[in-house]
């Protein structure tokens, strides 16, 4: 009996820490936090879940096997009940991470492909995350102005949207460090200072 209190224990600390954890590979490829993981865990639907197999079990030890006593009985159904959950957790989780590791994969690739061509045609396009930007006449005529002195240095700035997922910047910031040595290259030494510099200039004359 208390073998069977052990196991039980055992396999709902397992289910508890794959519960938790398992959102790092539901969320891949987000950095690793704990503390939103137990934040953000849909609670509830576990709990009543776990409910459900506790009642499941005590149903089934009502059962005639053997000559168990039912408490027996109950904890063994209900340690190959959690076994089962468990598992169907961990294989959930396992092809979430699969799916979510090869769909970055890919699009870290289709970066690194942007990168080549835009070296190649000698012209950088760096996108940024941001919301919607709703500009007057005056704002465009600045913007005009900075974005022509960002094409004398090889390159432009493109808003990607609001919508940006961890997937997304970490391909983004590929494709800078991959397009980074061809602008430092083009442009020399301290260049970005000194576009920085110009666009200051710009953005002061706007005031």
């Amino acid at each position: 009996m208390k073998k069977l209190i052990i196991i039980n224990s055992i396999l709902l600390l397992l289910l508890l820490s794959v519960f938790v954890f398992g959102y790092y590979f539901i969320q891949y490829p987000d950095s690793f936090n704990i503390s939103r993981y137990i934040r953000e865990a849909e609670w509830k639907p576990f709990g009543l879940i776990f409910f459900a197999l506790v009642v499941a079990a005590i149903l089934l030890s009502f059962l005639r096997i053997k000559n168990y006593k039912p408490t027996k009985k109950f904890l063994e159904i209900l340690s190959v009940l959690q076994f089962l959950f468990l598992l169907f957790l961990v294989i959930k989780m396992v092809d979430t991470y699969k799916e979510n590791k090869n769909n970055f994969d890919n699009l870290i690739l289709q970066y690194r492909k942007k990168a080549d061509a835009d070296i190649k045609s000698g012209f950088i396009e760096i996108e940024y995350a941001g919301g919607l930007e709703i500009l007057d006449e005056r704002q465009l005529n600045m913007q005009e102005k900075i974005d022509s002195v960002e094409k004398t240095f090889g390159l432009s700035y493109r808003n990607s949207g609001c919508l940006v997922s961890s997937a997304l910047v970490k391909a983004q910031d590929e494709y800078i460090k991959l397009t980074k040595p061809y602008l430092d290259k083009r442009n020399g030494p301290n260049w970005e200072s000194k576009m920085k510099r110009q666009i200051k200039q710009i953005q002061n004359n706007y005031r």
